[in-house]
């Protein structure tokens, strides 16, 4: 929430981060910040117990996979190569 492509709008700005939220990405900072515009503004509240109902059913529905152990030792074989210059 503290960046400064939001607008001023504390609603647009706790929407913005509404996912990240939900899903506890974001630091402690922000999160608080969200968390005291929610105790303050209902209309909020209701739209993110909307998106949090259904974040939550498509986590029951559609639990986390693991990858297939030959594509996870794939993924971990790679090395990052720096192109000249960068």
């Amino acid at each position: 929430m503290s960046d400064a492509t939001h607008s001023d709008d504390p609603c647009l700005k706790a929407f913005a981060v509404m996912q990240a939220f939900l899903h506890n990405e974001l630091d402690e900072v922000d999160a608080d910040l969200v968390r005291a515009h929610l105790d303050a503004c209902e209309a909020c509240l209701s739209s993110f117990d909307i998106e949090g109902a259904i974040t939550a059913l498509v986590r029951r529905c559609q639990p986390p996979q693991r990858a297939p152990q030959g594509l996870r030792m794939q993924i971990m074989g790679l090395t990052i190569h720096k192109s000249p210059g960068a």
